[in-house]
């Protein structure tokens, strides 16, 4: 199961994407190539780019085969067997398991995915009690 983004957060990116590129392919067509600002836009248009794309692809959330992973750059997994506790504190998510602890934002979900997720958590805490 994938627990997305919120739309919102998508487009910011997609228009932040769009803005670096017009930005960019001006300066490409206007500006010297040989002075150090124009890397920085070529950096910057690659960057928003990557990252919209990641998000696109990975969402936030996956839960399966017993594990929840936190996609980002630097991946988080926690494995649904080993947790001790579940806490929910000022709208986030705290998972805890006894070496590590894992807290999903739950502002940065989309609404359904957010129900499907509460019914998970729902689902597993009873199951594991």
């Amino acid at each position: 199961m994938k627990i997305r983004y919120k739309k919102s957060r998508s487009r910011f990116y997609l228009i932040m994407t769009f803005v670096w590129l017009i930005l960019l392919t001006i300066n490409i067509l206007y500006v010297d190539s040989s002075n150090w600002p124009f890397w920085i836009w070529i950096i910057l248009s690659l960057g928003y780019i990557s990252h919209y794309t990641f998000e696109y692809f990975n969402q936030y959330l996956k839960i399966e085969n017993g594990f929840i992973y936190k996609t980002s750059f630097f991946p988080r997994k926690v494995e649904l067997n080993k947790v001790r506790k579940f806490k929910k504190f000022a709208g986030d998510y705290i998972i805890e398991t006894d070496k590590s602890e894992l807290r999903i934002d739950t502002t940065l979900i989309d609404r359904d995915s957010l129900k499907e997720l509460d019914k998970a958590l729902a689902s597993f805490d009873s199951i594991r009690k």
